[in-house]
């Protein structure tokens, strides 16, 4: 595959461009109507004990949003193909008061999908402000997976968080997409594939439709969690299955082109595989192999093909149906996006310090998003209900804290 050169960095006005297969792939979710899916959102919820005043934070919102057209999207459909336009609706400023969610599980987040959001008439991107009636506040972010990424959430939190502290945002510089980005490394080498695996919690058992997801403390943070965690992952898959788990873990494409600035996707997925037996060593090794040959970079060109399919055509392909989602073979055994330690200067401004933070995992399979702040470090889990079923949930959460949790000192 020959490489091409990027265009440079520049601040960026619009957005014109066609979707990028791994874009298409995530606007495609849940349009079919005989699939089980809903649309794919990303929804990550800051939690302070202070909070905010309405107008300073619509001024913010508004403030970023002109130097982030990313968070003003809008799918339109020409000559075949699915297009981005950024002349969509603004982010919408959303207030919640007397919240009692605890940000612990899906009980009591009603709220957050209240109101429509459409990647076709837009808006594509909504902030709630929900005063809790515990005390304190939240910010929550509520958007499609195609329009942002995990690195893209923390640059609209860090973009909002400048504007409410009186600094300007630095805004997206980004005029390319992440599938452009990976073809311009040329990279061809690649050890992530997909391989027979199996399920996190072994095979599909019950009826129960759905997913449900909870948030798992582990204490104060240790060296190399991910692949503490990603061990602790196999070791509960190895007993329902010899079938080596196949861990898959984002890697932000960011890293490639220093100073890109952006909320949209630039990040793809690197399968690491573990045997039964093997350790976290073993798996932080394989990584680093991966991460040091740019693996996650490989693109093949004939996935393009995939983004002249019918939306609803390509939804009924990757998706659960009524008919196979109790016996849908795992394409990986689990998925640890790991956020790392978060900067907690830049998430606060005056009556605003974030205490914690709290993204809602992505449903369809086995998911976990891995975050350490004040160093402390925890776990959100989904899982369908099939494989959440006959008390494996509790199981999974009492293995990985006695694997990898800590007392908190």
């Amino acid at each position: 595959m020959t490489a091409h050169p990027l265009p440079p960095l520049r601040q960026l006005r619009t957005v014109a461009r066609p979707l990028s297969v791994p874009e298409y792939y995530h606007a495609c979710v849940g349009t079919h109507p005989r699939t089980l899916e809903d649309r794919r959102t990303a929804v990550l919820a800051l939690r302070s004990d202070g909070r905010l005043d309405p107008a300073q934070l619509q001024a913010a919102l508004a403030k970023i949003a002109l130097v982030n057209p990313g968070l003003c999207l809008r799918i339109e459909r020409k000559s075949g193909l699915a297009h981005w336009r950024s002349d969509g609706p603004k982010p919408r400023l959303r207030m919640i008061e007397d919240c009692t969610w605890d940000g612990c599980s899906a009980a009591g987040t009603g709220f957050i999908a209240a109101e429509p959001l459409s990647l076709e008439d837009g808006p594509s991107v909504e902030l709630i402000y929900a005063q809790l009636r515990s005390g304190g506040s939240m910010l929550v972010l509520r958007t499609f997976h195609a329009v942002v990424d995990g690195g893209g959430v923390l640059h609209f939190f860090y973009e909002l968080f400048r504007a409410l502290r009186g600094e300007s945002p630095l805004g997206s510089n980004a005029e390319f997409s992440d599938a452009e980005l990976m073809r311009s490394l040329g990279i061809r080498k690649t050890l992530s594939r997909h391989m027979r695996t199996c399920g996190l919690t072994g095979s599909p058992q019950g009826d129960e439709v759905g997913d449900e997801w909870r948030r798992v403390p582990l204490g104060p943070a240790r060296p190399h969690l991910l692949s503490l965690t990603a061990q602790a992952m196999a070791e509960f898959a190895h007993q329902y299955s010899d079938l080596p788990a196949l861990i898959a873990v984002p890697v932000d494409l960011r890293r490639h082109v220093p100073g890109l600035l952006s909320t949209m996707n630039f990040s793809n997925m690197l399968l690491v595989p573990l045997e039964p037996g093997a350790g976290a060593e073993l798996f932080r090794r394989r990584l680093a192999e991966m991460l040091e040959g740019r693996m996650e970079a490989v693109f093949p060109r004939w996935l393009d093909l995939l983004r002249w399919l019918p939306m609803p055509w390509l939804d009924l392909m990757v998706s659960r149906t009524p008919d196979n989602y109790r016996r849908r073979r795992p394409m990986e055994t689990v998925v640890i996006s790991n956020l790392g330690r978060l900067d907690l200067e830049a998430l606060s401004c005056p009556r605003f310090r974030v205490r914690q933070f709290l993204p809602i995992p992505l449903t369809g399979s086995a998911f976990a998003a891995l975050v350490t702040i004040d160093g402390q470090a925890e776990l959100t889990i989904n899982l369908p209900r099939v494989l959440a079923s006959e008390g494996r949930f509790d199981a999974l959460v009492a293995h990985l804290q006695r694997r990898i949790g800590r007392p908190t000192q």
